[in-house]
């Protein structure tokens, strides 16, 4: 296993996702890029006003701060010597992440997945569903929380 790439979204899920990670490489003397995508951002109005319907670019100051957050996170891997680098995207999550993989090449897959029910599915989706059913190689998905407990 040359190239693992590693989904991270700063949640509660990227410390168990970078953990997996950490293990893998290490053991299996692979190559890591972290990468992060940051997502057009949609305008928010207020009460009376008029929105474009068009998503916009991320702020230059979301991309600066994602960019330090990621830095930090890799230096994390790269102190415990991990060959690691950070890849930073802009673009709708799941598609960019699955063009991104695409084009490094890589063996593997780690992102973490949230537990939520299936009226937040419905509604609003799950890109790692999204990113999983289109995949091409094979993807390690890490439980980041608790399942919700079922109601008798």
């Amino acid at each position: 296993m040359k190239t693992i790439v590693t989904l991270v979204d700063f949640s509660d899920a990227t410390f168990p996702v970078l953990n997996y990670t950490l293990k893998l490489a290490s053991a299996l003397g692979s190559r890591v890029i972290l990468m992060h995508i940051v997502p057009p951002e949609i305008p928010v109005a207020a009460y009376g006003a008029e929105v474009p319907p068009i998503p916009v670019e991320p702020a230059t100051k979301t991309l600066q701060a994602n960019q330090a957050k990621l830095d930090d996170l890799l230096e994390t891997l790269t102190r415990h010597g991990v060959n690691a680098t950070a890849l930073q995207s802009k673009g709708p999550i799941a598609e960019t992440a699955l063009a991104e993989i695409a084009h490094l090449n890589a063996d593997l897959v780690i992102m973490g997945a949230h537990h939520h029910n299936a009226l937040y599915h419905l509604f609003v989706g799950s890109m790692s569903a999204d990113v999983l059913k289109h995949a091409t190689i094979p993807m390690l998905i890490v439980p980041c929380d608790d399942p919700e407990p079922e109601k008798s």
